[in-house]
């Protein structure tokens, strides 16, 4: 459920986020303000307190969830970027030894960076990698496996074939490391907190006592009602895709691009 709500595009996450507090505090405002409620001494700042408590870890949960949900989203980027860099890095080598072998293997990466993008990037790929993906991915592998038997055949050549094997192992570790990873690290359990936090800190401003000037009441909740809202679809945003796919888009696009502009020697 969460998965499919994060998967909602941008504006409609941001649009639900604010509109459930202030569908929540218009009626209770229009109640408080209906009734007269005024000032009542000791019971007001009995609601204060409250508000002051239920804000306070609201507050400091939020700033927990995003800084853990950010370096989730930083590190799957990097983890990308050690990915790609390393598929430059084996263009390099099959230029190096075999010149004949680079198109080959160009042709191979450009395919598996384009499956990437499609099937990984832009939609949300199941757990473990697109098959698609995983397919032109093998094919890489298998080009890696043709490029260490050539080079083990010459013995001059042998510590090549290492760096081949290190680079394959590499390459193999940085693919699983990707496809396995959550979207950021939001679980039901986090966002059930948070957003019943969100609300009661909603709801206990609503419930203050209306001051002399109604319209100072509406500003006040509604204010705080948008506050929430605004930095719970910040939250959700940091765990969704759309927050990663233009960087991971753009990176995928500078390397397919340095690599079609490459010429074999």
């Amino acid at each position: 459920m969460l998965d499919g709500f994060l998967a909602f595009p941008i504006w409609l996450i941001a649009l639900i986020s604010i509109g459930v507090p202030i569908v929540i505090v218009i009626p209770i405002v229009k109640l408080i303000l209906s009734t007269r409620i005024r000032n009542e001494g000791d019971d007001t700042e009995g609601l204060v307190a409250v508000f002051g408590f239920i804000g306070t870890v609201f507050a400091l949960l939020l700033a927990f969830v995003i800084v853990n949900v950010w370096n989730d989203q930083v590190s799957a980027q990097d983890t990308l970027f050690a990915e790609t860099a390393t598929l430059k890095f084996v263009i390099e080598e099959a230029q190096a030894f075999d010149p004949k072998l680079t198109p080959i293997m160009k042709g191979l990466t450009l395919n598996y960076l384009d499956a990437v993008s499609k099937y990984e990037v832009d939609a949300r790929a199941p757990s473990g990698g697109d098959p698609r993906a995983e397919a032109a991915f093998r094919k890489i592998i298998d080009a890696f496996k043709f490029l260490k038997q050539s080079l083990e055949g010459n013995d001059d050549l042998a510590s090549e074939a290492a760096v081949v094997v290190d680079q394959a192992k590499q390459l193999i570790f940085n693919r699983a490391d990707r496809v396995s990873r959550a979207s950021g690290s939001l679980n039901g359990m986090t966002t059930l907190i948070c957003v019943i936090l969100a609300l009661l800190t909603v709801l206990s401003v609503a419930l203050l006592t209306a001051p002399s000037r109604r319209w100072i009441k509406w500003v006040q909740s509604m204010g705080v009602a948008v506050a929430v809202g605004l930095v719970m679809s910040l939250v959700f945003y940091i765990a969704s895709d759309d927050y990663t796919r233009k960087a991971e888009d753009d990176l995928i696009k500078r390397v397919e691009q340095a690599l079609a502009l490459e010429q074999p020697e």
